[in-house]
């Protein structure tokens, strides 16, 4: 068994999920090299073996492409647990969808697709500093500088949800009594049109009750 192409992958995840631990990736054997990823064995589907993959310590090396599903340790460290499930959840659907004939990059990088997933989830920023394959970059430099972009978008996550929260208290608060004066059908649009402006553009474009307020605003005002 070969490991050059996401049907190769696939290939080596079923082997594993129906226990067939003689096959062979080149000439290891594939128990062998499920022995340096813990808990692989028991994986029966993509998604719990990639976590196993992407969990194994930095000291286990399987001398494969599986080595490349690994996550630097202090860097998982970082990340919450649900956080770290829905990227896992995420990248285990995209290696299922991908064509068995695309090649495995070599270039990949599990550190640099947590940082994509992140900044796409949570924040749409751009990243500086970090060039996808740029190989002029040191590894031990471009782990440090995702591990400090994670700490920075996970940080700023807190900070919006903090913002969101006094928002709430203060209409729970002293914006209730403020909220008691609308009394024309242009105040409230002209509120709700500043609540829909002010959301993250993505989640009002995915978000059914976002898209509910959007079809309020837009009715003909009656003059």
């Amino acid at each position: 068994m070969e490991l050059n192409t996401y049907g190769d992958l696939k290939k080596v995840i079923k082997a594993i999920s129906l226990k067939q631990k003689g096959e062979k990736i080149g000439d290891v054997a594939l128990g062998t090299i499920v022995g340096f990823i813990p808990g692989a064995d028991a994986a029966k589907s993509t998604f719990e073996f990639i976590k196993a993959a992407f969990s194994k310590p930095d000291s286990k090396k399987t001398k494969t492409w599986l080595d490349k599903l690994d996550i630097d340790d202090e860097m998982s460290s970082i990340v919450d647990d649900t956080v770290e499930n829905g990227f896992l959840q995420t990248l285990s659907k995209t290696i299922e969808a991908e064509s068995d004939t695309k090649p495995l990059e070599q270039d990949f990088n599990m550190n640099a697709k947590m940082v994509n997933y992140l900044k796409a989830k949570y924040s749409g920023r751009t990243i500086s500093g970090i060039q996808e394959n740029n190989n002029k970059m040191k590894n031990k430099n471009l782990k440090h500088l995702i591990k400090e972009e994670i700490k920075s978008i996970l940080k700023e996550e807190v900070n919006q949800k903090a913002e969101v929260a006094k928002i709430q208290s203060f209409l729970e608060g002293p914006g209730k009594q403020a909220l008691s004066q609308i009394n024309s059908p242009v105040e409230l649009k002209n509120i709700l049109t500043l609540l829909w402006n002010g959301m993250n553009e993505s989640f009002r474009s995915n978000n059914a009750i976002a898209q509910s307020l959007k079809k309020t605003i837009d009715i003909k005002l009656k003059v």
